[in-house]
C-alpha cells in the first residue's frame, strides 16, 4: 500500500543496510531527514545516538532511521 510522498521542507531516503540509496523499487529502511526533524529522543541518549544520525546526504543535517522498510515506486510514491 503507498503511503505517499514527502511533505515540503523534508527529505527522505531509502537505504540499504550498506547505508547506499536504493534505487526505484529495491525496499530499504526509510530514513528522514528536514526542518521537522526532532533533535532526539528525551531522556534517552542512547536512543538518540543510534537513531539520530549524521544524513551524509545534507552536510551539518540529522536523519532519523526509522526502522521501517520500504521502497520508491515509478510515480515518487513510497510502498
Amino acid at each position: 500500500i503507498p503511503i505517499g510522498r514527502p511533505i515540503s521542507n523534508t527529505q527522505i531516503y531509502i537505504l540499504s543496510e550498506g547505508g547506499s540509496l536504493c534505487p526505484v523499487g529495491v525496499v530499504g529502511e526509510i530514513c528522514i531527514s528536514g526542518a521537522g526533524l526532532a533533535r532526539g529522543y528525551l531522556n534517552n541518549g542512547l536512543l538518540t545516538s543510534e537513531k539520530f544520525v549524521s544524513n551524509p546526504y545534507l552536510s551539518g543535517e540529522k536523519m532519523y532511521k526509522t526502522g521501517d522498510l520500504g521502497r520508491w515506486l515509478l510515480d515518487g510514491n513510497i510502498e
